[in-house]
């Protein structure tokens, strides 16, 4: 049985690295300490996903930066680059701020508050600038900080054209760009837009479905005070998408949405949408990172196309990178391809480097990713214990699916459950991994809900909230890996 496949104590880093993007919650208890901030439950993780708490390492920096240049009451984060230094300055509202250059990376520090601090580092959760943490272990063992690096086998040589070539095959552009992470990828995607539409009148954008929490965010909070979003959150009614584009057409600039989606795994009628997107001269921001590009193929019906490379592509579970490309026949494209390059934050050489070593099992691990996800979907569909499962072939999705799909076996590695069982009972007894992120070579799973969106999950007002728009609060979403079949199974006691 695969090692993964057992029982991972609290704080775990998955796998055991420092550079984990995946960190053990084992029950339900862990997980509402870890989202409750409970000091017992944080002292034992340090070592999350990145972008959702600030990485030991990277406090280590900001830690050396107040000791070392006097910044005593001053709060301080590290960002990729002084633009978006002075972005998060701004988006915070503080005037009183400060840029320190270090190499590769800048410092931006500002009067240290609560508010000051939650409001930066949300700026750097929804926009992915902030700096990954092999660039912070860099950083810290060339200062004396650490001892030694993580050991780790990379392709140093022709990295990023090694990257490239293997994902040609998948990303049919000349316009692709690497990025720091998915969320790196999709906030330069909405900014090239903005500067694209806003002289051009156009300032309404519509979110369809319910998406990513960070996607969401960047519409809901990233706009500006002239821009406003839309959302519909069923993704099959027609009647209110056609609504939307009679009412806001000639103002509508963009629509953002994930094929499939994120967690209910739905795909919407894309030919039905992009007739409406080109009849009135919007453009499309197609995501399509919950099956990855290895299994889908969004770019012909998209106009840009950010996607998390932290999943698939590097199935390890332990980079953080994305990519963005433009579709070289989108009636928009050559104004998007000189509007991107301004706006990406590129990713860290050895994140790059590390990326160009577990890239060429990608297309493996996701043949027997897709063999496990149509078997165990058909077994779940029939356990006692499941009340429902939402994967690419449920009713109402199939057919759009398979537009997309790369071949019939193209699924991806999500399935999300309603269970019929007590959530505690269910969680707290499996072992496989569990904890954030999708798309590895292993197993794992989480109450998504509660992970992404405690605010709604743990209030009854919250729950009725999500319960109005589709979502059982309850849901689990499973990633499925390459272990066997019957190991599966069996740790998640089905």
């Amino acid at each position: 049985m695969s090692h993964y496949l057992q029982a991972h104590p609290l704080g775990q880093p998955v796998p055991r690295s420092v550079h984990a993007v995946c960190v053990s919650l084992p029950t339900m208890q862990d997980l509402i300490g870890y989202e409750e901030h409970h000091p017992e439950t944080l002292a034992a993780v340090k070592f999350a996903y990145p972008r959702f708490v600030v990485h030991d390492y990277l406090k280590r920096i900001c830690a050396l930066a107040q000791e070392r240049h006097g910044l005593d009451g001053r709060a301080v984060f590290a960002v990729y680059t002084e633009k978006a230094a002075r972005e998060l300055a701004a988006w915070i509202g503080a005037k009183d701020f400060g840029l320190i250059e270090k190499e590769g990376f800048v410092l931006v520090h500002f009067p240290d508050s609560p508010e000051a601090w939650k409001a930066a580092k949300a700026f750097v959760q929804h926009t992915g600038t902030g700096i990954s943490s092999r660039l912070a272990e860099d950083y810290l063992y060339a200062q004396g900080q650490i001892d030694s690096l993580q050991p780790e086998p990379i392709r140093e040589e022709d990295a990023e054209a090694h990257v490239r070539r293997a994902l040609r095959p998948y990303i049919a552009s000349n316009q692709l760009w690497l990025c720091a992470g998915g969320m790196s990828a999709l906030h330069t995607a909405i900014k090239a837009i903005r500067k694209y539409q806003v002289p051009r009148g156009k300032t309404v954008y519509l979110q369809l479905g319910w998406l990513y929490l960070d996607t969401m965010k960047l519409l809901e909070s990233f706009l500006g005070p002239d821009e406003e979003a839309v959302v519909i959150y069923d993704v099959h009614d027609r009647d209110a998408i056609e609504a939307v584009f009679a009412e806001h057409g000639p103002r509508l600039a963009g629509v953002i949405t994930e094929l499939p989606n994120n967690p209910l795994v739905q795909t919407l009628d894309i030919e039905h949408l992009c007739e409406l997107c080109l009849k009135h001269g919007v453009v499309r921001l197609f995501d399509p990172s919950l099956a990855g590009v290895v299994n889908v193929d969004v770019l012909p019906y998209t106009d840009l196309m950010p996607v998390s490379l932290t999943k698939y592509a590097a199935n390890r579970g332990d980079i953080m990178i994305g990519a963005l490309a433009v579709n070289p026949a989108s009636p928009h494209a050559a104004e998007l391809a000189t509007l991107v390059p301004d706006e990406v934050v590129a990713p860290y050489r050895r994140d790059i480097a590390r990326l160009a070593y577990e890239i060429d099992s990608m297309s493996e691990v996701a043949e027997r990713v897709n063999a496990n996800a149509l078997a165990l979907a058909a077994y779940l569909e029939r356990s006692e214990k499941i009340e429902r499962v939402y994967w690419p072939m449920q009713a109402g999705s199939e057919d759009h699916f398979r537009k997309i799909a790369r071949h019939e076996m193209a699924l991806g590695s999500i399935i999300t459950l309603d269970l019929a069982v007590p959530l505690a009972d269910f969680y707290d007894a499996a072992t496989v991994v569990k904890g954030p992120s999708f798309g590895t070579n292993y197993t794992l799973m989480c109450p998504f809900l509660y992970l992404a969106h405690y605010d709604l999950a743990s209030t009854e007002q919250g729950r009725a909230q999500l319960r109005s728009w589709g979502l059982n609060p309850e849901l689990i979403r499973l990633s499925v890996g390459e272990e066997s079949l019957e190991d599966i199974l069996a740790a998640l006691r089905l």
